[in-house]
């Protein structure tokens, strides 16, 4: 896309000389791949390329166990996909977070998520029960389990209109914050 640069006074002394600027830009680069930009709170493409040291390395419809169910406050309005980080070498080595999740009409996050996580169950072995995290920006609401050892942290958020499950690798759950994942993923800010 053509980027127009104008000087502060070049544009001073058009507003004071009642001149007006239209510049046309080459649009068709971006017509052409509709996903290079994204609305922030979607959990849709592009996703950040990295996440905090873990690089992305796939990203593919959700199947089999990893689609988030539909359940009775909740409803996928969107394709599901499942993202998956990975960092290489290094003292950050086997940190790994795979998420899924969708664009969804969601009437109650507390009720949805209370939901997903009772259909989840708690497996043999956890060392947890779910236990509610600060999903970030709100409204949303966000439940994490720590599994067996050695097989890391899972979580599911519900917010206004996504539902997303998240599993964290045991090297990452220590240091990979819930929260500043999920803003990532869906391109939000923190207030």
């Amino acid at each position: 896309m053509n980027i127009a640069r104008i000087s502060l006074t070049a544009l001073l002394a058009g507003v004071l000389a009642g001149c007006t600027y239209t510049v046309e830009a080459d649009l068709t680069a971006d017509a052409a791949s509709p996903e290079k930009t994204k609305a922030p709170g979607t959990f849709a493409e592009p996703f950040p390329d990295r996440l905090f040291t873990m690089d992305r390395v796939s990203v593919v419809p959700a199947a089999g166990d990893a689609v988030v169910p539909d359940g009775p406050h909740h409803k996928a309005a969107g394709r599901q996909l499942t993202v998956t980080y990975r960092s290489g070498e290094g003292p950050t080595a086997g940190q790994q977070v795979t998420a899924t999740g969708a664009q969804a009409q969601v009437s109650d996050l507390k009720a949805a998520l209370d939901w997903l996580t009772e259909k989840a169950g708690t497996p043999a072995g956890a060392r947890t029960g779910w236990v509610p995290v600060s999903p970030g920006v709100s409204p949303a609401a966000a439940a994490c389990q720590n599994l067996a050892e050695g097989e890391g942290t899972r979580c599911y958020w519900v917010d206004a209109d996504t539902v997303g499950f998240l599993h964290m690798s045991k090297e990452a759950a220590p240091y990979i914050p819930f929260g500043k994942t999920r803003l990532a993923l869906e391109d939000l800010q923190e207030k």
